[in-house]
């Protein structure tokens, strides 16, 4: 995507909450975190959907807003495919940072990592066995406390509704779960 995607404009008194959605590869299975953002809009938190090769462009946005602000917004990654790739690396580069993460969601990631210390919670959606999915394990300075994987074929509300790794960011069900999430930590 040459620029993002900005679903709602703040005050310019009022921090932005630091939403940032990152699609898979060239953008085009991911349209569900679209939905989302312009979702989190009507709810007044700016959201921003990015491509899965934007995470120089996201980090330096978010190092720039941390820094500009008083009392600068909690950062909220969401990534899907190698967008979920993307975000844990944008995750552990904030880290070099000192920036804290307060959420990070992957959406059937193609790697399992690198998890850092930085992030106050990770949640995996994964389908095993696809060839595509990874679940997340704990590692050095990320207990196993702050990571929930969450198995889609066990869900027939998501494997069950025809999903696959290509669609799943359009089903209603996980785009609620992931919303209710990420409005919980963005305030």
């Amino acid at each position: 995507l040459p620029s993002p995607a900005t679903a709602a404009a703040k005050p310019a008194d009022e921090p932005a909450t630091q939403v940032y959605f990152i699609r898979g590869f060239l953008g085009v299975f991911s349209t569900g975190f679209d939905e989302m953002a312009r979702t989190l809009a009507r709810d007044r938190i700016r959201a921003e959907v990015y491509g899965h090769l934007s995470g120089a462009t996201v980090r330096a946005k978010i190092v720039s807003q941390w820094r500009q602000t008083k009392k600068p917004r909690p950062v909220v990654l969401v990534g899907h495919s190698f967008g979920g790739n993307a975000v844990f690396e944008i995750a552990s580069l904030l880290a070099k940072d000192n920036i804290p993460v307060a959420l990070v969601i992957s959406v059937d990631p193609t790697r399992a990592g690198p998890l850092s210390a930085n992030v106050k919670k990770y949640v995996n959606y994964y389908f095993p066995g696809n060839g595509l999915g990874s679940e997340l394990k704990p590692r050095s300075g990320v207990a196993p406390s702050r990571i929930s994987n969450i198995d889609m074929r066990k869900r027939a509300d998501v494997a069950g509704a025809g999903d696959d790794h290509w669609t799943v960011t359009h089903n209603g069900a996980l785009q609620a779960e992931i919303l209710k999430a990420v409005k919980r930590a963005a305030r």
